[in-house]
């Protein structure tokens, strides 16, 4: 019999509800089995659970019915095969459960030795999160937290600065979330080339010490001040935190002021959504990151997209050693404490959480 698989359940409807499980799947020819070697758990694996049905998130890796597992971005390493091409002991990096390990259907190998999970229950979904290959293990941890979030980043930017450059500030609601951080160093680096936006964070009263000492953002208010930001020039408002309360303030506050809003995330997850449709200002539009993704490959081509994401990327992963606490773990228990710190917003803003089972 094949090797337990732990997996670390999330109930669909409550996802203060948790199970841990185990299963014994075996393999079918065309299958190899990896086992998970560290992943990373952030904000954006809440917003995952949050949109689990509206996005498709659940249907990733498939679980008993009313429960789901929420993915995660993180290296593991073949320990099983039935491909021919793929041998055990290869290590690569993309979208697992979270779970000790994942049984995936590998495509061909395509140049640098990456492949696609072609298994028929991902064939619908989004194309993104199915590649899998070989990444920089030189600083695993630092690339399992940020790489897939300041790819969302790095597309938001290039998006606003084309779509809104008029935009003369942009204001960032969950300032202290990841995805929002590589954001703002984003557009300070633009702003240093003197063609980018002020940058205005929007955070919690207790976080706003830590967003103001990383250096990305020109002006950090609590929500509750938010009535406070200058309405008189253009504003584009890219909200992570999902808070439809704090949206609604933002847009009537700026008013025709506001050419753009954009909805990314829920870090908020359990705060209200509402409905935006009569909102002063630019009509909120959700800024799916996958479809943006595609298009940019399509415009530049997979090398030209590379080229100016890794360019992107060395610039923001040099800035964040000097406020980044990474905790690496081990274990369900730890898996479990970390993602209900998480759900009830107990994680500091400067701890990077990596895990393994």
């Amino acid at each position: 019999m094949s090797e337990a698989i732990t997996e670390f359940r999330v109930r669909r409807g409550d996802l203060r509800r948790t199970e841990v499980a185990q299963v014994y799947p075996e393999l079918a020819e065309g299958q190899a089995k990896f086992r998970i070697d560290r992943f990373a758990l952030t904000a954006n694996n809440i917003t995952y659970a949050a949109f689990g049905e509206a996005m498709h998130y659940w249907d990733f890796f498939p679980a008993p019915d009313g429960w789901g597992i929420v993915p995660v971005w993180g290296f593991a390493t073949c320990t099983e095969s039935r491909v021919a091409e793929l041998p055990v002991g290869e290590h690569v990096y993309g979208y697992w459960p979270m779970a000790s390990h994942a049984v995936l259907t590998p495509g061909k190998y395509k140049a640098g030795r990456r492949f696609t999970d072609v298994a028929p229950h991902r064939a619908g979904l989004a194309a993104a999160y199915n590649g899998y290959g070989p990444a920089d293990t030189g600083y695993e941890a630092r690339y399992a937290l940020f790489r897939p979030l300041y790819t969302t980043s790095f597309l938001i930017d290039d998006d606003l600065a084309e779509t809104v450059p008029e935009a003369q500030r942009i204001i960032v609601s969950s300032a202290s979330s990841k995805t929002a951080l590589g954001l703002a160093q984003a557009l300070k680096a633009r702003a240093a080339r003197g063609i980018g936006p002020a940058v205005i964070g929007l955070t919690s009263a207790a976080n706003i010490g830590f967003v103001e000492a990383t250096g990305y953002y020109d002006q950090v208010l609590a929500y509750e001040a938010l009535e406070q930001i200058d309405n008189r020039s253009k504003a584009a408002f890219v909200d992570f935190a999902g808070n439809a309360d704090t949206r609604a303030r933002i847009h009537r506050h700026l008013g025709s002021a506001l050419v753009a809003s954009l909805m990314i995330g829920a870090t908020d997850w359990d705060a209200p959504r509402g409905d935006s449709a009569d909102l002063p200002g630019a009509r909120p539009t959700l800024f799916f990151a996958p479809t943006v993704l595609a298009q940019r490959i399509a415009d530049w081509g997979p090398a030209g997209f590379d080229a100016r994401l890794t360019a992107a990327w060395e610039d923001f992963i040099d800035s964040i050693g000097a406020w980044l606490e990474i905790v690496d773990e081990a274990g369900a228990a730890a898996v479990g404490r970390h993602y209900r710190d998480l759900v009830e917003g107990r994680v500091p803003p400067q701890q990077g959480i990596v895990l393994r089972f």
